[in-house]
């Protein structure tokens, strides 16, 4: 399956603004909303095996939403057809049916998943250039301290200064500090980086780096959603840097849960602008066929936000099928 000369040129001859053109545009051309017309076409066929979109008003509320955020999304004022095809196969492969954003699952290992390494599996969250070393908020950080010093466990872990070490260490200290996620047993310990910046959104995303571009992103918001608008206030004149390590875990749920996924829908931005701007695609088949690494090709989309390629490859089959189901592009 790949896309011919005349349906990429269509796709990129399509041009949305908004998530309201969007939908109009599949309500003129395939007579319904772009989520039915995928579920009855594409969903559990092909490459679409074993995923499928809510159809609910719930779902294309939030499609809507996280289409009228293109500008914060890609940095342009309009896209065309073959990036919303490409970020939507992402969306509905990343967050599935409700399309909203989720937060990384620690599972039964709790606060040792993020922070201790895996061997040949995963990175510690806790030595991750990106993210600051617990035992140094803990132990050195007079900002970290007077943040979050009154939570749970906060005390228990500085009376353990022998511990430091450990902390900034890749194996989570679990024979002495209990790694389970309650607020009233390890809040303290939750505010550190290797927890608190753990992936988040729509493609998870992860890092103090990163969250730190989503705070200049708030103090600098011109919109009028009163959640941003509580945050842009409180860390107005701060460091970003400073607020990344006075910001709390709940304040990270909020602003991606309960803002009407306009911060979750930056963070696309942001990944993408970190990454090198994956989000600009190819208008040429040649290019968004290819099966390799290459600039603006779907495969280095899927390839960037995942890094595998079997995920890079399955991902380009399932963008170029929904685009060679379309009847519009021939």
């Amino acid at each position: 399956m790949s896309l011919t000369d005349s349906q990429a040129a269509a796709g990129a001859g399509v041009s949305f603004q908004n998530g309201t053109e969007i939908v109009s545009f599949f309500q003129s051309t395939v007579g319904r909303h772009y989520i039915d017309w995928f579920n009855q076409n594409c969903a559990e066929k092909g490459n679409w095996a074993g995923k499928q979109l809510g159809s609910s008003d719930a779902v294309k509320a939030s499609f809507l939403q996280i289409w009228n955020q293109i500008s914060d999304i890609f940095g342009t004022p309009s896209i065309n057809l073959l990036q919303f095809a490409a970020l939507i196969s992402i969306l509905t492969n990343e967050v599935g049916a409700a399309l909203l954003p989720v937060s990384e699952i620690c599972g039964h290992e709790g606060l040792a998943y993020p922070f201790s390494a895996i061997p040949g599996k995963k990175q510690s969250y806790n030595s991750t250039v990106g993210n600051r070393l617990a035992g140094d908020l803990f132990f050195d950080d007079n900002d970290f301290w007077q943040a979050h010093g009154g939570l749970a466990s906060a005390n228990t872990v500085r009376n353990r200064p022998d511990l430091k070490g450990a902390w900034n260490g890749t194996v989570y200290p679990s024979n002495v500090f209990p790694s389970i996620i309650d607020t009233d047993t390890t809040a303290f310990i939750q505010q550190a980086d290797f927890y608190k910046f753990r992936g988040r959104g729509f493609i998870q995303m992860t890092w103090r780096t990163n969250y730190k571009k989503l705070v200049e992103y708030v103090q600098s918001y011109s919109g009028s959603h009163p959640t941003i608008l509580q945050f842009k206030a409180a860390w107005a004149g701060r460091d970003p840097d400073t607020v990344c390590t006075i910001s709390t875990n709940d304040h990270w749920d909020t602003l991606f849960q309960q803002t009407d996924l306009i911060v979750a829908s930056r963070a696309v931005g942001i990944h993408n602008e970190c990454c090198g701007d994956y989000l600009k695609l190819a208008k040429d088949a040649a290019t968004l066929n290819a099966m390799s690494d290459i600039m603006e090709s779907f495969y280095r989309m899927g390839l960037k936000i995942s890094g595998g390629s079997a995920y890079a490859a399955l991902f380009t089959n399932r963008v170029i099928q929904v685009l060679t189901t379309l009847n519009y592009l021939g």
